[in-house]
């Protein structure tokens, strides 16, 4: 019974380990080490209770009810606040910046009744702003199915969410999971996830990804449309947008034979999807890889992709672009350090300036590494370190601010870090 405690009780009242009884002569210190672990739950900051009094607190999650958690998002509204969405067991949250990360305000709930929240790496919450200050937020949490994408919200400025809402028309017959939100250049909100309801034969691989608009009415005025067939169930799908403004996906499908490289799919200006074959790495797996790509379109309308592989014709990571509208890729280029297990990849392009970052892992510490191109990916500097971890660490993301280029990346010692990575970022002080 002691050892369901979660870690941090256990090591405040045991820091020597927890006792372990070994006869009838200590059933007095049995009871008593019970009372003591009651009475701690019922006033230490894991109380549900709490959250109903939430405090504003600093770039670490000491003030969440539950510590937190790895697997946040992060995007900047057009004021320059930095919103945060922050899941846990049974409640997700958002909170925003305006320091660029040093702290945040008091977070909000955005389910106020609890739910069994499901978040990973690749199956994260994800949050966006719009123009007119509406803030959007989806998790994935159990609901008629065993799991279900969800969206919630709100328009008056974060300090109250809607009701969370199933993205999925299906949601009540099919699993519904590992959404994206995005934006596009007319201040459109999409929503995209994976979605089960299609798959006659289980014992054959592969999800569908089903996309919605979002906006008036808090998303319900539009239905949920297909985009894709056979796509890896576990990798998360990245998504960009054209120079026509149309959204373009990238994601693991299950081709032929089992393998597991990467396709585009792209809506045509009459909104048919269509998808064509990025990589050819022959990855022949039976299994979920767990490791989406990352996809960036420049202002130029080139396509900037990065990914992970173990394929016959490639291993570790890689980069490449197309300047046709991604009808062709150039030659993959490796980057990262293949003894130290380099992974979860992301890719930013602004202009002709291109940013890749990653992680590395060396047996003992989490190294966060990035690199830049200033001619559209053709060249590239040199690696450079901007960040440890010796605890567990979240996947890095770029993304632009008001200041410049910075790198998001959150791990359970050090808490949640915005670095910058360009001379107009302003430093965060880490």
């Amino acid at each position: 019974m002691i050892a369901e405690y979660p870690a941090n009780l256990r090591m405040a009242l045991f820091p020597q380990g927890v006792p372990i009884m070994r006869s009838g002569n200590n059933r007095f210190g049995f009871l008593l080490i019970c009372l003591l672990l009651l009475g701690t739950l019922a006033f230490s900051p894991v109380s549900y209770g709490d959250h109903d009094r939430l405090e504003a607190g600093r770039s670490d999650y000491s003030h969440y009810p539950q510590g937190g958690s790895l697997f946040v998002s992060v995007f900047f509204g057009s004021d320059g606040r930095l919103w945060r969405i922050v899941p846990e067991k049974q409640y997700v949250y958002v909170d925003y910046s305006t320091d660029l990360g040093k702290t945040f305000n008091a977070p909000v709930r955005v389910n106020n009744d609890a739910l069994r929240v499901k978040a990973s790496g690749e199956n994260r919450p994800g949050i966006v702003v719009d123009g007119t200050g509406k803030i959007y937020a989806t998790f994935a949490a159990e609901g008629a199915q065993p799991i279900e994408q969800v969206f919630s919200v709100s328009t008056d400025g974060g300090r109250s969410f809607s009701t969370p809402m199933p993205l999925s028309s299906m949601s009540s017959e099919a699993n519904s999971f590992e959404g994206r939100l995005a934006i596009g250049p007319s201040g459109q909100p999409y929503a995209f996830w994976l979605d089960e309801r299609d798959r006659t034969d289980w014992r054959q691989p592969g999800n569908a990804i089903y996309f919605r608009e979002l906006g008036p009415g808090d998303g319900n005025h539009s239905v949920d449309r297909k985009l894709a067939d056979t796509v890896c169930e576990c990798c998360r799908i990245a998504v960009s947008f054209d120079h026509a403004g149309y959204p373009v996906v990238l994601a693991r499908f299950v081709y032929p034979g089992d393998m597991r490289d990467l396709g585009l799919v792209q809506l045509g200006s009459d909104g048919r999807p269509f998808s064509s074959r990025a990589t050819h790495d022959q990855w022949e797996l039976k299994g979920c890889p767990e490791h989406g790509p990352a996809l960036s379109i420049g202002s130029d309308n080139h396509y900037h992709i990065a990914w992970f592989t173990q394929g016959s014709a490639r291993q570790g990571l890689f980069y490449a672009f197309s300047s046709d509208g991604g009808q062709r890729f150039s030659q993959p280029q490796p980057f990262g350090t293949p003894g130290r297990m380099p992974s979860h990849p992301d890719v930013l392009a602004s202009g002709r300036n291109v940013f890749l970052t990653w992680v590395e892992f060396d047996a003992e510490r989490s190294h966060l590494l990035f690199m830049r191109s200033g001619d559209g990916g053709e060249t590239w500097s040199s690696p450079v370190q901007v960040a440890e971890s010796r605890a567990s660490s979240d996947f890095p993301f770029l993304l632009t601010g008001p200041r410049g280029v910075f790198i998001s990346w959150n791990s359970k010692k050090e808490g949640y870090r915005l670095i910058p990575i360009t001379p107009t970022a302003s430093s965060s002080d880490r």
